[in-house]
């Protein structure tokens, strides 16, 4: 039992393609997650204002909780036009039916707000999520400036000056005979720490010299200050572990721990902190039993946490975006 250190991402997983569009000029994309078969799923959304595409039909107690697809976008509630393009590539290649409950296109999705950075008047999401399934492969997950992550970005805790570049990232790790899976989309209004390295990589810079501003230090500044940004982590974890149903919602829910790990703070009123969970199991929902649940739930969060620190790492200079510099934007 342990980690895949070999560069492995999400797609680790057998049955999952991850594919992503984007557009470099306007800095807003997609990243969609195809699951054939379709998979149990449940959505989990934090923080003070989340944003999210049919995810009450995937709560406990409900009837029809699989889904073909899942979607990370940018754009805020323009990014969910991309559903439009999901469905009819789903339809068009036979993967979901036209007709029939729960045989129609299940498709669940969240979003960030990238819009103080993003130019999204009249871009054609519809047009990006039909590309991002097109794109979708099995091989290892793009990272970085693509997809949803490309017009991310990271802090600053006062407005738009003085923070970094976010990004996309994903990571797979091994518990047993299972995958666990994740991918990130990190936008987030505070700092993103690097709990492997112990540092922090990515949020507030300090005027005029190295390094971070801490929450800690500007608490009484920022209850007073009137300026904030809108922020929010979003992403996609995953297993092939048989569980059932109420036990993908308790892994998905203990998978934010690793988005507490890594952005300090998490979960803020301006995130909207949220992580969309899947199973993909040949053998169906079944039940493991408390020990092994406890294991894929430690993974999941470490997973989850290298996700997020992967993504700000492999997130490159975007000179294009108001407020960062060529010289400040990437920390790594």
């Amino acid at each position: 039992m342990g980690f895949i250190t070999e560069n492995q991402t999400l797609t680790a997983i057998r049955g999952v393609r991850v594919g992503h569009a984007q557009d470099p000029r306007r800095r807003t994309g997609t990243t969609v997650v195809l699951l054939d078969p379709p998979a149990m799923a449940f959505a989990d959304p934090r923080g003070g204002w989340p944003g999210t595409y049919d995810t009450a039909a995937s709560d406990l107690g409900k009837t029809f909780v699989e889904r073909h697809a899942l979607l990370l976008a940018g754009g805020d509630v323009y990014g969910f036009d991309a559903v439009r393009g999901i469905r009819r590539f789903l339809l068009e290649h036979e993967l979901a039916a036209p007709k029939g409950a729960g045989e129609m296109p299940g498709i669940m999705g969240t979003n960030i707000y990238d819009l103080g950075f993003a130019d999204a008047q009249g871009l054609d999401y519809t047009h990006l999520g039909y590309t991002a399934c097109v794109d979708a492969s099995t091989r290892r997950v793009e990272q970085g400036n693509v997809g949803a992550g490309i017009g991310a970005t990271v802090g600053p805790f006062f407005g738009r000056e003085g923070g970094t570049k976010g990004g996309l990232g994903s990571h797979a790790a091994r518990v047993g005979p299972w995958t666990v899976g994740a991918i990130a989309v990190t936008n987030c209004v505070g700092n993103v720490y690097d709990p492997f390295e112990n540092r922090t990589i990515g949020g507030t810079r300090k005027e005029g010299g190295p390094g971070f501003v801490e929450m800690d230090e500007v608490l009484a500044q920022y209850m007073k200050g009137s300026a904030s940004r809108f922020g929010t982590t979003i992403g996609v974890l995953g297993t092939d572990a048989p569980l059932d149903h109420e036990q993908l919602a308790r892994l998905v829910e203990l998978a934010h721990d690793g988005i507490a790990l890594t952005v300090r703070p998490a979960h803020l009123s301006t995130d909207g902190d949220t992580i969309l969970g899947f199973s993909l199991s040949k053998r169906g929902r079944t039940h493991i039993d408390r020990r092994a649940f406890d294991a894929l739930h430690h993974v999941a969060v470490q997973t989850v946490a290298r996700a997020v620190v992967n993504g700000v790492k492999a997130a490159k200079t975007m000179s294009s975006v108001p407020g960062y510099s060529e010289s400040g934007s990437r920390r790594s």
